[in-house]
């Protein structure tokens, strides 16, 4: 019981460790790592895997070495933001893969990619036609940027002159039959409109899923007895 006790204090004190490592870097999805920054991840989870299932490795000495690691994260990360050079050294450069429909094979075989993966990589940006690339570069996280020549673009609204509604921006003001305050406040609502939003729908509220706002102060509302009707199902 003393050993299981000592196991769950060593995973509180890991986890919480890693929660403040996770915070003080910042939020980046994984593929926005630098190759710095995905080793300094690697070697902090291995270390907190051994923190936490190896009960000889002392508990102080792993902390110190988590913290260690991530202070030493936020400083390369500092450094490449206020030092160019830096971020040079630390992070891929983008790499032009394809130019005016041509494939640049030498550039291919400094990332060591088939032009198999070009193709598929293309064929994701809805490409199957390589003639019409103007331009395809490989960015440092791994995906690949793809401009069309001009006359295969999109039409948009704005070359034709052609007037659009502006965007509909929906914000959720009521989840699940509980009005969210700060929401409205934040849509400009003091707090006596919001009590009076409060009193006008205060009969229906409960009975709300998920209702939402847009900029005109109009709701669209999904009750919780909405269900769908399966007749698009056979």
């Amino acid at each position: 019981m003393e050993t299981l006790g000592i196991t769950l204090f060593r995973v509180v004190a890991g986890m919480g460790v890693l929660l403040i490592l996770m915070l003080t870097t910042g939020l980046r999805p994984v593929s926005e790592f630098s190759s710095f920054d995905f080793l300094i991840s690697i070697t902090i989870g291995a270390v907190a895997g051994a923190l936490i299932v190896d009960p000889r490795i002392e508990l102080v000495s792993s902390l110190v070495a988590l913290l260690a690691l991530g202070v030493m994260q936020v400083l390369f990360s500092w450094l490449s933001i206020k030092i160019r050079p830096v971020n040079h050294k630390l992070n891929f450069t983008p790499l032009l893969l394809v130019n005016n429909g041509q494939i640049i094979k030498e550039n291919l075989r400094k990332v060591r990619m088939p032009v198999e993966t070009l193709l598929h990589l293309l064929r994701e940006r809805d490409v199957f036609d390589i003639t019409i690339v103007e331009l395809a570069i490989l960015e440092p996280h791994g995906k690949l940027s793809v401009l069309k020549k001009a006359e295969h673009l999109p039409l948009t609204p704005g070359q034709v002159n052609f007037n659009v509604t502006p965007n509909s921006i929906l914000v959720p003001v009521i989840l699940e039959g509980e009005l969210q305050e700060a929401a409205l406040a934040e849509m400009g609502f003091s707090k006596a409109q919001i009590e009076e939003f409060r009193c006008q729908h205060q009969d229906g509220i409960q009975n709300v899923f998920i209702a939402f706002m847009d900029q005109n102060k109009r709701l669209h509302v999904v009750n919780e007895e909405t269900r769908g009707s399966g007749v698009y199902m056979h």
